[in-house]
């Protein structure tokens, strides 16, 4: 079984999903390039789930919207996926794992590597929207 979730805009939980939701690009942006006036940062929080140690970053721009997603191992474990607004959440456990989100400016976020189990949240920059997310690794 894979560990890959991708959640979509209909809100659907799909385990190694790799359905593309259609991207917004604002006029007169190149296509996989940022929408002008958009913040090219996304912010996350890693929430550890057994002590509640909350560490917070930046994601890392991690290559073009809807790329294809890295070979999943069976040792990940996802559940709880959110998806509202500028804001994909996933609870994982693995022991070296990313969770990405692709936002409305055409550019998907990760994480940095992470291990244990985590609430993971990702926030995409402001002026655009979470499309869908997952996690990848083992």
């Amino acid at each position: 079984m894979s560990a890959v979730l991708a959640l979509g805009i209909g809100g659907a939980v799909a385990p190694a999903a790799a359905a593309a939701a259609p991207g917004t690009t604002a006029p007169g942006a190149a296509a996989g390039a940022p929408a002008p006036g958009v913040a090219a940062a996304a912010d996350y929080a890693s929430k550890d789930l057994k002590t509640g140690a909350t560490r917070t970053g930046k994601a890392s721009p991690a290559g073009r919207f809807g790329q294809s997603l890295p070979p999943a191992r069976a040792s990940l474990r996802c559940w709880s996926p959110y998806l509202s607004g500028r804001v994909f959440a996933i609870s994982c456990s693995g022991s070296a794992y990313r969770v990405f989100v692709d936002c409305s400016n055409r550019v998907r976020y990760v994480t940095p590597v992470l291990s244990g189990s985590k609430r993971v949240t990702l926030v995409c920059p402001a002026g655009t929207r979470a499309l869908r997310g997952g996690a990848y690794g083992r």
